[in-house]
């Protein structure tokens, strides 16, 4: 009887469940960001064999990875234009096309409609939205832009990537449920390597510019060792927020190239590609390098968990000893289209 009474009472159903709806649409977001533009990890290039298809879910969008027979990646939307079906479940490459499960339309690696086997003639206006790719060490980094805008930046190779002196890359991947643009402010927060990460010392900063889609770091740091703690150096370039070379020099020199691409506002996956300098395969110094890559993955697990029980503060109150965290929000603002 009451529940009939609620569900007839239309004053009591909206006092009940219009308050409840309220305090839902009220939760405040913990960030207030959307999914910058850049350059972003999407795949390995080993991933997919030719022929082969890939759904995945990045930018907050439903996409496909693709690779044609004669070896050309892709990545476009996952819907096609014509009705909705989804390439990634049940398409199929053919040739330098990939097939849609519904109808069969054939589209090519622009976009383009290149085939539909009933028609007397293409419609030329169902295009297939496609992201520009760059593989660069393996790594395949792919542009986003809301807009659709053409890169306005382009990604380097890592001369220690290519040198053989240094070991090949291990790759760790972490996924956190944090916006890009927090994790990138660590950067700027030269005391946490002392808080969070039980450093001897705060980070002394030598050098921090910011220079278009770049963030340059240099900085002195007491870092700790199975040993006891040891002086050492690091240098960060961040070049928009998908792509990080950073430099350790300590017991060994450390090339580490950090990559990550949101997955949607509020997850991100980052990778850690640890190399290190090694020309004589010394056992002695793989032997740090290992301990180095399981304790820089470490102390991201420390970091993973402040981000995912904090929110973004727009309005931090700031202490001198903070780093420049202001001028690094200033340089962020750039890589989005919309005001934040």
């Amino acid at each position: 009887m009451l529940a009939e009474f609620i569900l007839a009472d239309s004053s009591v159903n909206q006092i009940l469940f219009g308050g409840l709806m309220s305090q839902i649409l009220a939760r405040e977001k913990r960030f207030p960001f959307p999914i910058p533009y850049g350059w972003f990890h999407v795949a390995f290039d080993d991933d997919l064999a030719p022929g082969e298809i890939k759904p995945v879910r990045y930018f907050g969008r439903d996409l496909v990875l693709w690779r044609t027979e004669s070896g050309e990646l892709h990545l476009q939307d996952a819907y096609c234009p014509h009705l909705g079906a989804n390439f990634g479940a049940g398409g199929e490459v053919v040739g330098e096309g990939i097939k849609c499960p519904f109808h069969h339309w054939v589209f090519n690696g622009a976009g383009k409609v290149i085939e539909i086997p009933y028609a007397k003639r293409l419609n030329e206006k169902a295009c297939v939205r496609t992201y520009p790719l760059a593989t660069r060490h393996g790594v395949v980094m792919a542009w986003y832009h809301p807009d659709g805008i053409a890169p306005l930046y382009e990604l380097p190779f890592v001369a220690e990537l290519d040198d053989p002196a240094y070991v090949k890359p291990i790759s760790t991947a972490h996924t956190i449920k944090t916006c890009i643009q927090e994790m990138g402010e660590n950067t700027a927060d030269g005391a946490h390597f002392m808080t969070v990460h039980g450093h001897p010392g705060e980070a002394e900063y030598g050098n921090f510019e910011f220079r278009d889609h770049f963030m340059i770091m240099e900085s002195t740091q007491t870092f700790p060792s199975s040993g006891g703690p040891v002086e050492g150096t690091l240098k960060s370039t961040s070049i928009g927020f998908g792509w990080a070379e950073v430099r350790y020099q300590t017991l060994i020199d450390v090339c580490m190239l950090t990559t990550n691409v949101p997955v949607d506002d509020e997850t991100v996956i980052q990778y850690f590609h640890v190399s290190y300098k090694n020309p004589d395969r010394d056992p002695k110094i793989d032997r740090i390098g290992a301990a180095f890559n399981k304790e820089v993955n470490r102390q991201l697990t420390d970091d993973a968990f402040i981000w995912e029980n904090k929110r973004y503060e727009p309005a931090p109150q700031l202490c001198d000893g903070d780093g420049p965290i202001a001028r690094y929000r200033k340089w962020a603002k750039q890589f989005y289209t919309e005001a934040v």
